[in-house]
């Protein structure tokens, strides 16, 4: 739900068609039930497919339709840098909770439902901006609470049949919601830093 997203006229040197935009946020979003697999993986398993996804994204995307999704600042660089940290920041969550992949499927939905559906809804909803980052709106900030929320409970409640002892219920449907509250209000933070490493790394 960025300004320059939503082409506001102050941000007219920033090039971003809507529609290359909108598919670039759905395939952030829908990555996002790659996580369901975390239910039948080991933790090795799971890391070594996040570095494959990696891999792929940075030797293979670019020449199978990929470019697409790029944003001219991607186009700029040679590289795109959001969708190289995706799958890093997946990985990081795997190597940092191997006995507890329940934490970091809750942490890689509020990534994925969470961040993609605040610039989606910022994009279409009009409502105010936030007054200590006009770059960010009210709508899209509610948008990441509510699908991160419900994204995170649902993927930490799939997962936490495969962890042993299985975590409590409670910690299952509140860790999820706290953490989306506290990743949404750091990613509304005016700070140069991608939204693929603050985002899974507060939630």
């Amino acid at each position: 739900h960025d300004a320059t997203r939503r082409g506001h006229p102050q941000n007219r040197g920033v090039v971003v068609t809507g529609h290359n935009e909108r598919a670039r946020q759905w395939v952030h979003a829908g990555s996002g039930a790659f996580a369901l697999a975390l239910r039948f993986l080991t933790w090795w398993q799971a890391a070594l497919l996040a570095a494959i996804a990696l891999v792929f994204n940075a030797l293979v995307l670019p020449h199978v339709g990929g470019r697409r999704l790029y944003r001219p600042v991607d186009q700029a660089r040679g590289f795109p840098l959001g969708i190289l940290l995706y799958p890093l920041a997946v990985l990081m969550l795997i190597l940092m909770f191997p006995s507890r992949l329940d934490i970091a499927a809750a942490a890689w939905a509020i990534l994925a439902l969470g961040d993609g559906a605040a610039t989606l809804v910022g994009q279409a909803v009009r409502s105010s901006p936030l007054p200590w980052n006009r770059d960010k709106s009210v709508a899209g900030t509610a948008a990441f609470i509510g699908l991160g929320a419900i994204g995170g409970v649902a993927l930490a409640w799939w997962t936490r049949t495969a962890i042993d002892p299985q975590p409590s219920m409670t910690f299952t449907i509140l860790a999820p919601v706290v953490a989306a509250v506290v990743a949404a209000s750091v990613e509304t933070i005016p700070v140069q830093l991608d939204d693929n490493i603050s985002v899974p790394a507060t939630a």
